[in-house]
């Protein structure tokens, strides 16, 4: 008679233990799928507001989906998503300049980007605005072999770029090698082109 009734809570406390075990490894299996969730991550986005002197707010967007080392970047009025503008896999923001070169009353962005690299060669997105209706990108010369070559506006170049805005130009400047010169300046001004706006070099000094 006592086998009879140790038998029934022997096999209680078996079913016990594996119900136990099963609700232990469910709540293993939650975690990791906590865990593997957490591992994915958006890339966070950085908002920067820049105000011009006809009071218009133009928006700045950065995000790295592919890293520290490349950027996609928007340029947008704020609140206007129509008047957005994307670029895709460029260099990391350095700063934003604004001002209006061409002296039309309406302000310029001048997105400057330092390449990651131990050169951290510089470049320029320029935006337009078009009477604050809409934006437009500026076409910005690009650095070509001849201009790295001896006489040429780029001559010395080697990276580590500064830009700042002085007066009505775009102000470029970077350290070369030379007996007796050690900065070189590249001066831009805002001209009208064809189909837009275009930054042109007007002076390139050795000092």
């Amino acid at each position: 008679m006592r086998k009879l009734i140790i038998l029934p809570v022997l096999i209680a406390l078996l079913i016990s233990c594996t119900n136990n075990q099963a609700t232990s490894d469910n709540k293993t299996d939650q975690k990791s799928a906590a865990i593997a969730s957490s591992d994915t991550t958006v890339p966070a986005v950085t908002k920067t507001d820049y105000k011009t002197s006809t009071g218009k707010i133009i928006t700045v967007s950065e995000s790295h989906p592919q890293g520290a080392s490349l950027s996609n970047i928007s340029v947008a009025f704020a609140g206007d998503s129509a008047s957005e503008m994307k670029f895709t896999d460029v260099e990391p923001i350095n700063k934003v300049l604004v001002g209006d070169l061409n002296a039309d009353g309406f302000d310029e962005l001048y997105i400057i980007t330092i390449s990651a690299g131990s050169g951290s060669y510089g470049n320029v997105i320029g935006i337009a605005s078009n009477k604050d209706k809409s934006l437009s990108q500026i076409t910005v010369p690009v650095v070509e072999e001849k201009d790295l070559k001896k006489g040429g506006q780029f001559e010395g170049y080697e990276g580590h770029d500064t830009y700042e805005i002085i007066e009505n130009s775009l102000a470029r400047t970077f350290p070369i090698k030379g007996a007796n010169v050690t900065t070189r300046a590249i001066n831009y001004k805002l001209k009208a082109g064809e189909a837009a706006w275009k930054l042109v070099i007007k002076t390139s000094t050795a000092y």
